[in-house]
């Protein structure tokens, strides 16, 4: 069968279809072509991936012409700011990139020093010093996490004999941070210690560090001896607060939806926290042991004598004479004692850590009305969790208020209406699939209808023609004119039944196929 017959076999079908059954076909064809199509580019199209994202223009335009040069093939997207090359070329791409140089941008490194000079001045070697430092560092910043580009600019003083006209040196740092990542103190503190230990006799009070929006990432970071500020620290107090704070708020929140349900409290805490950092010494004393002990026990006596009291009156002249036969003697004793003790002492001191408690107050609110008895027990269960010291001078305070849920209210109605909907689409959705089942089924009944039509119309005109041709065989036989009218007449009279009452013709024939 050549290309001819089957063209036109297939016109014959073609016309033979209905419409319905034309457009069918014409959709069944177009998916399958859709389908090859997909299926095509996706065996047959080289997979890209990104070779660089976040580049500048002027980085974009060195890598393009340095893959041209390598006869890479590539596609920017993303306007500009993203390369993409074939998927599995990419990690050797970038290696080639490294090792040419391109990945760097017009900034020149310490690959200056690489060609020598003759007759370079000493102001000129100091230039490229600080130039070839500036980019080393900026080719450093650039590979933090969350830093997309960086400028650098480095104030390093000539250096000086004498002390009045020493100049510490400075840098400023400009960067251009990803808008989907957020670079975090630590950060900015790791490349303020990386350029100060880059820099002979930089110190990290003098870096600062801004962003492309003008501020300061620097402001508030303890850096060397610089303290942080005023500001900075009265927002990290109040962040200690509030974190103090609404950490029993929440233990309170927990306990008493467990008691009374979700929804039915709402309690606030206000701490007032000691940051006042204190110091004192103290000296105490220990009962010290003995070193050294002196005793002198001393005694005696002496013969009597005349006279009275020494002393001037019994000196002179024509004083009394004691009495004939008077006489006596005198005796004393004398003790001294000297003990030496180590005194030991000890001096303690006690610093005190900032962010003490010094008052505490909670109040707690009920939704409706709760007896003095319910609110005394919610009070002290409350008390009880958040450490209640009356003598701090603690306050916890329980009311009982109908709350105004015209919000929750307004809120749920949202919700239910939202579900509703979704609710509604999904049902929408099982429908139209369920449609889309019945139409599928339906073209497949469709299909095997029209299939048994065709085949029944097919057997219908091979009885014709079987009809024919004995008609035919009996008008050669009988041979006689005047009968062939009559035959052909009774003939197209059966025709115009079968084209009536097909299916009667139908069942006729198979009863005589049968026989």
């Amino acid at each position: 069968m050549n290309f001819r017959e089957l063209t036109a076999r297939f016109g014959e079908r073609w016309r033979a279809m209905s419409q319905g059954r034309r457009a069918a076909a014409v959709l069944a064809a177009a998916g399958v072509l859709v389908a090859l199509a997909v299926i095509g580019q996706i065996l047959f199209t080289t997979p890209y991936a990104p070779l660089f994202t976040g580049l500048d223009p002027k980085d974009a335009g060195k890598i393009s012409e340095e893959l041209k040069k390598e006869k890479v093939p590539y596609r920017v997207t993303n306007q500009g700011k993203t390369i993409e090359v074939p998927e599995k070329l990419v990690y050797e791409t970038r290696i080639k990139l490294a090792s040419s140089g391109a990945l760097y941008s017009s900034g020149v490194g310490f690959e200056l020093f690489d060609q020598k000079k003759f007759g370079v001045t000493e102001f000129e070697q100091q230039v490229g010093y600080q130039r070839a430092l500036q980019e080393e560092l900026r080719r450093t910043i650039v590979q933090v996490n969350g830093v997309e580009q960086a400028r650098v600019h480095l104030v390093l003083p000539k250096k000086s004999l004498f002390l009045d006209d020493k100049a510490e040196p400075s840098a400023s740092i400009a960067l251009k941070l990803d808008p989907t990542a957020k670079i975090s103190p630590e950060h900015v503190r790791g490349i303020v210690d990386l350029v100060a230990g880059s820099v002979e006799g930089l110190k990290p009070e003098n870096i600062h560090i801004i962003d492309m929006h003008g501020n300061s990432l620097t402001e508030g970071l303890k850096l060397g001896n610089k303290q942080v500020s005023i500001s900075q620290a009265a927002l990290d107090r109040n962040e200690i607060r509030r974190a103090f704070e609404k950490e029993l708020e929440t233990r309170i929140q927990n306990m008493l939806r467990q008691i009374l349900g979700p929804g039915m409290a709402v309690a606030m805490v206000t701490a007032d926290l000691d940051f006042d950092q204190q110091q004192y010494k103290a000296t105490t004393y220990d009962k010290g042991q003995v070193l050294s002990e002196h005793t002198v026990n001393e005694t005696g006596t002496g013969p009597g004598g005349s006279g009275g009291v020494p002393g001037t009156d019994s000196d002179l002249p024509g004083s009394s004479i004691p009495a004939a036969g008077e006489s006596g003697g005198s005796s004393y004793s004398k003790q001294e004692a000297t003990t030496n003790y180590q005194v030991p002492t000890r001096e303690e001191t006690v610093v005190r850590a900032p962010g003490g408690l010094r008052r505490l107050s909670a109040s707690v609110v009920l939704n409706g009305n709760y007896s003095e008895a319910q609110k005394d027990q919610i009070k002290k269960v409350v008390a009880s969790a958040i450490g209640y010291d009356e003598k701090r001078g603690d306050q916890v305070e329980v009311s009982g208020i109908t709350f105004d849920d015209s919000e929750k209210k307004e809120i749920g109605a949202e919700l239910a209406r939202q579900k509703a909907m979704e609710e509604q689409r999904q049902k929408y959705l099982t429908y139209g699939a369920i449609a889309g089942c019945g139409l599928a089924v339906l073209a497949v009944v469709w299909m095997y209808i029209s299939r048994k039509l065709r085949r029944r119309a097919e057997r219908l005109a091979e009885l014709r023609r079987l009809e024919e041709e004995e008609r035919m065989r009996e008008l050669q036989a009988a041979g006689e004119e005047g009968e062939a009218p009559k035959t052909a007449a009774r003939q197209d009279e059966i025709r115009d039944i079968a084209m009536e009452k097909p299916d009667e013709i139908a069942e006729i024939l198979k009863i005589w196929v049968k026989e």
